[in-house]
């Protein structure tokens, strides 16, 4: 992709794209001086951002939406603008909106600011209770999205299709945050917390977001070997759903928490899923997990699942210490590896967890895993990001296995603002943000979401009245007739609807 950066071709760029159509920076900058832009700020879950863009669209008048990323990724922030289809609260149709979502630093950044209000301004700080870093959506911060000379995805028709790129932040509230699980959660220690009073958070949950473990497509292929789902002699892999590969929850769990490693004499390691006649040195491969920093909703999601922490008691499982030495067979600072015992890299996004799977893993033939959100698709917009996700104990990760409870890697997802004066949202932007929070999760706007979204996304059994059994088709495709207790994690999936 070949991104001019020249003023003077960008400007033009913007020009030929016309107030008629798209709300670009040119135009954001003059609705903000006259006072009729509705900017709203929410941060946390990277795992929902492409769920919130979705929402938006679905709000948005077509030829007006556009999609703004932070750098040529949009890894740690981005924005949707649009002109509002309907009204929404206290805002007219046509009403222009500015939705910014800062990815960076997981759903902790969703919850712990929003309740650390009486910590002092620290200018570049995330995380104080005066503010955090957002991206600037203007003119002359952000730049059109240019191939050939000619400006692309403005408007745009998919929330993963970037029409101008943008290369400043700014501190200020979050007006609003969102978490892969429940705020309280947040502040375990396991999970990075400090054990703070999230009482006074408007909190409730909205979907449920689907979790997927992920692999290289190195170590993909040679699963798919080991399994006897291709050719012994395969040099690609085979992208048909019957072919995916599984990992049993066991290793999983083993490798998260340290207890599997390579290039041991006692050969607990890839050697334990692949033979040595797939590959000659299994025994050598490092175990390499590429997870999420711990304050990441994923995070606090795979400790709870693969090692009931803090459930059953906390440190015994995972500690917080494992974030830097890689378990019992790691070392500090230790690296994603072809050879070696194990190496484990922390992001802070899930960009960066996929770049490392697909970029830094699958670039040194390494063997690697991670858990991603299922919304995410490696094959997104005709790309590849160098990773597939696998079955999970012969369970693929797909919406309906979540619906018929044959798949449990699922947890509620939740919004929350502040009740507190001191950064509480405006009441018309409350209003916004509770009809985002109210509808964002039904099965009637999951079934009109891009197909992408869809996968990693289920509406809770909250957001239907009646049995599951006398639904529509629509509603049972999109629905859970299961869930965990509202609220709580660490209880187990049971079908109640």
């Amino acid at each position: 992709m070949n991104i001019i950066r020249s003023s003077a071709i960008a400007l033009a760029c913007l020009a030929a794209i016309g107030s008629a159509h798209a709300l670009t920076p040119a135009e954001i900058d003059t609705a903000r001086s006259n006072g009729s832009l509705k900017e709203v700020y929410v941060s946390g879950a990277s795992a929902l951002r492409l769920a919130l863009g979705g929402y938006m669209q679905e709000l948005a008048e077509p030829t007006t939406f556009d999609v703004f990323y932070f750098g040529t990724t949009g890894a740690d922030h981005r924005a949707y603008s649009f002109k509002l289809n309907k009204q929404v609260g206290s805002w007219a149709a046509g009403t222009p909106v500015l939705v910014v979502k800062r990815d960076k630093g997981g759903s902790s950044q969703g919850v712990t600011p929003l309740v650390k209000v009486n910590d002092p301004v620290v200018a570049g700080v995330d995380g104080n209770g005066a503010g955090q870093q957002h991206m600037l959506v203007s003119a002359a911060s952000c730049i059109a999205n240019v191939v050939a000379g000619v400006a692309i995805n403005s408007p745009s028709t998919d929330v993963q299709k970037p029409g101008f790129f943008c290369s400043s932040l700014q501190q200020r509230f979050a007006h609003a945050g969102l978490s892969d699980v429940e705020p309280k959660l947040l502040q375990e220690t396991v999970n990075g917390g400090t054990n703070l009073n999230v009482s006074s958070l408007n909190a409730a949950g909205f979907v449920q977001n689907v979790f997927g473990v992920a692999v290289n497509k190195t170590l993909y292929l040679a699963l798919q070997k080991a399994q006897g789902l291709v050719s012994a002699s395969a040099t690609t892999i085979d992208e048909d759903a019957s072919k995916q590969p599984s990992i049993p929850a066991g290793f999983v769990r083993g490798a998260l928490t340290g207890q599997i490693s390579g290039n041991l004499s006692t050969k607990k390691g890839w050697n334990l899923l692949i033979p040595s006649s797939v590959d000659a040195a299994v025994d050598s491969k490092q175990v390499n997990v590429c997870r999420r920093a711990n304050g990441s909703g994923t995070q606090a999601a795979s400790n709870v699942y693969f090692a009931a922490n803090p459930c059953a008691g906390g440190a015994a499982f995972i500690p917080s210490a494992n974030t830097q030495v890689g378990g019992v067979n790691g070392t500090v600072g230790q690296v994603i590896l072809a050879t070696g015992r194990t190496g484990y890299f922390e992001g802070s996004s899930t960009g960066q967890v996929e770049s490392c799977l697909g970029t830094t893993a699958e670039g040194v033939s390494a063997y690697a895993l991670g858990v991603i959100g299922r919304e995410n698709n490696p094959l997104a917009n005709g790309g590849d990001k160098g990773y597939r996700f696998v079955k999970l104990s012969g369970v693929a990760p797909e919406r309906a296995n979540v619906i018929d409870t044959s798949y449990d890697f699922a947890f509620e997802s939740t919004m929350q603002w502040s009740t507190l004066s001191a950064n509480a949202p405006a009441a018309d932007v409350a209003a916004f943000l509770t009809d985002v929070r109210n509808n964002m999760g039904k099965a009637s706007v999951l079934s009109k979401l891009d197909p992408d979204l869809q996968a990693g996304l289920v509406a809770l059994p909250s957001t239907y009245t009646g049995a599951w059994a006398l639904q529509t088709p629509e509603v049972k495709a999109f629905s859970a007739h299961a869930a965990r207790t509202s609220g709580n994690s660490c209880t187990p999936v049971r079908m109640f609807k």
